[in-house]
């Protein structure tokens, strides 16, 4: 399993080409930073997803947020998740059906610099650019 987690994250850093990836060293983590684009067929703006091989956080536009993440090929898992519960006006709407798509996620896509997460039934739950 290993090896497969460490072939995709290969292959996720053959694909990006900005600095927004990058190996801390050789036998570091690799990480990536992705801005979502798009929840539940909807724009949206100000919610990001980092992850390193073992963890995710980022912020769901008022909150941070973190947690586990295991890939294997195609699949992935993330969370449960923790988050910061700072009160925003008009915002946790958007980000408890941020936090709902992302612990929901079964399968992912990266085509270029989108990243598209997935349900176990393929609907698109979010997509992300680079």
């Amino acid at each position: 399993m290993r090896y497969i987690r460490a072939m995709l994250f290969g292959a996720l850093a053959l694909a990006m080409t900005t600095p927004a990836f990058a190996g801390d060293d050789e036998d570091g983590p690799l990480a990536a930073s992705w801005v979502a684009t798009e929840l539940n067929g909807k724009p949206v703006e100000g919610l990001t997803f980092d992850y390193t091989t073992e963890k995710v956080s980022g912020t769901g536009g008022c909150n941070r947020f973190s947690g586990p993440i295991s890939i294997e090929d195609d699949a992935i898992q993330i969370g449960p998740l923790a988050a910061t519960k700072m009160a925003c006006e008009g915002k946790s709407d958007i980000e408890t059906q941020y936090f709902t798509a992302l612990e929901a996620a079964r399968s992912f896509v990266v085509e270029g610099d989108v990243l598209t997460l997935r349900a176990d039934d393929g609907h698109v739950l979010v997509k992300f650019k680079k």
